[in-house]
């Protein structure tokens, strides 16, 4: 290698690791807690505990009976670890790697197929679309699991191979961290279809239908390995099935083009780049992608978690060879080789972890409902049962309060959240709500301020306002009382608030 050679290859290995640790400083920057992550480390918590998996509607007194299929217990029993350690910093840590571990593999997929700046921008683009699920939840958690699994079927379908059978035993961790694990499934037929598709002969299409189907025997039977045997296979599909669930839930809505999305950006860049330079793709990667924007489209969700970086392994190698953009950097080249570099390492680690401690990790919201929840903890028994807002749960749970409903829809199920939503919402008209009180015997509510279900309760006799800001506002069924310490912190808390969400209180109340 030529000194000029050698020079540019230095600085691109600069490059890259700047690249890398700017990516992960700003991950760690900005992630915030994701809401249902406080219910998940409660549930890790109760499985520590009582040394079992819940098979039941824990945390909820209106569905203590319900079965549940707690199919992310292993990625709560790891948050719950990772929190009981050091907090919210220890989960967006834990987070960050799990990301960085995700990128780093995906980068060095690209590198072996397209030129490095090429490659960069897959990945900037990836982070992009990922920014808005950047959080310490399962789907994160396994984020690394889902780029993992597909680098393989993609490798041995391109092989013209099967994948080894001992990764098939892979699902059996899978399924028990999130529900993802069905897309693998999915994958393990498209890219099977694909390599005996595109095999030479008719002997070797049997062969590899014969591997791939094996492998997919195998992969599924790993699935029913989980505390809840084959119901925790078949959660996937009876989630998809609660359609009100999918249409209520932001996540699980269609992008909102009206706002600002990293989809958006991507959808452009793509168009531009075909359109302009006439791009084309093989038959199944062509599937592959057009599978992924389907639903991205569909929902939000999808595009943050899969589109961003699935897509990329189907389109580097057939573009690189258009664009005649080949492989000239190998992510090989600034693995850590000498002890310096592993120092180097260790200390940005480290800065990283004295770092998150000093960031606000919670949202004013959070940090507010929590000091409420904190101040009625010893009026628990004097409270009675809740009728909660959905968004809220999570914090009650979170602080070991009884809730009315949360937000694990394969728990309630269609019918018993549309009668809820239909209930606060006041589509049944105010006798609806007076039917729940009674039937649940609730004494006290939470919600959030700007709910219309907050004045009929105001209206309504034998109920009391004990307190309101600009995120909550709690009733209080007349014949109870909470005890004048917990009034004074209430009172304390509310004045705490600082002067400008005081004065947008006091402006949202007059109009």
């Amino acid at each position: 290698m030529t000194h000029a050679a050698a020079e540019q290859n230095s600085r691109k290995k600069y490059f890259v690791v700047f690249i890398f640790g700017y990516l992960l400083w700003l991950i760690a920057a900005k992630s915030g807690t994701g809401d249902d992550s406080y219910w998940h480390i409660k549930v890790g918590e109760w499985i520590v505990a009582h040394r079992a998996v819940p098979d039941h509607g824990i945390f909820s007194y209106a569905a203590a009976d319900f079965p549940w299929v707690s199919h992310e217990w292993l990625a709560a029993v790891l948050m719950y670890a990772a929190f009981s350690f050091a907090g919210w910093p220890a989960l967006v840590f834990m987070a960050t790697l799990a990301i960085g571990l995700a990128m780093l593999m995906l980068f060095n997929f690209l590198l072996k197929r397209t030129s490095l700046n090429t490659s960069m921008i897959y990945l900037l683009l990836s982070y992009l679309m990922l920014i808005p699920h950047i959080m310490p939840r399962p789907h994160i958690l396994a984020l690394p699991i889902t780029v993992f699994w597909t680098i393989r079927l993609i490798e041995a379908s391109d092989a013209q191979k099967s994948p080894p059978l001992l990764l098939a035993m892979f699902m059996a961790f899978w399924v028990n961290m999130h529900g993802s694990f069905i897309i693998g499934l999915a994958f393990i037929v498209f890219f099977g279809a694909e390599a005996v598709f595109l095999a030479p002969d008719r002997e070797t299409r049997l062969q590899l239908a014969k591997a791939w189907l094996t492998f997919l025997i195998a992969g599924t039977a790993a699935c029913v390995l989980t505390p809840h045997g084959i119901d925790g296979l078949l959660l996937p599909l009876k989630l998809t099935s609660q359609t009100y669930v999918v249409d209520i839930i932001a996540e699980w809505a269609s992008p909102n083009f009206h706002f600002f999305q990293g989809l958006e950006v991507w959808l452009l860049l793509f168009l531009a780049l075909v359109l302009s330079k006439g791009l084309t793709l093989p038959l199944f990667r062509m599937i592959f992608v057009l599978g992924l924007l389907h639903l991205s489209l569909k929902s939000i969700r999808f595009s943050t978690d899969l589109l961003s970086f699935l897509a990329p392994m189907a389109l580097a190698g057939p573009f690189a060879k258009q664009l005649n953009t080949p492989p000239d950097f190998a992510l090989a080249s600034i693995y850590p080789k000498k002890l310096s570099h592993w120092l180097l390492l260790t200390v940005y680690l480290a800065s990283m972890a004295f770092y998150l401690p000093f960031r606000t990790i919670e949202s004013p919201q959070s940090i507010q409902l929590r000091k409420i929840l904190n101040a009625l903890h010893p009026e628990r028994a004097a409270l009675g049962n809740v009728l909660n807002s959905y968004a809220f749960s999570v914090y009650l749970i979170h602080e070991g309060f009884p809730v009315y409903i949360d937000s694990r829809g394969e728990l309630y199920g269609d019918k018993f959240l549309k009668d809820y939503f239909d209930t606060i919402g006041l589509a049944k008209g105010p006798q609806s709500l007076r039917d729940k009180i009674d039937k649940y015997h609730i004494t006290w509510t939470l919600f959030e301020t700007k709910l219309p279900v907050n004045a009929i309760l105001e209206m309504m006799p034998g109920w009391k306002k004990i307190y309101s800001d600009r995120y909550a506002t709690l009733f209080l069924a007349a014949d109870r009382e909470i005890s004048a310490k917990a009034k004074r912190e209430l009172d304390a808390i509310k004045k705490s608030l600082p002067a400008a969400e005081a004065d947008e209180d006091t402006q949202e109340r007059l109009f």
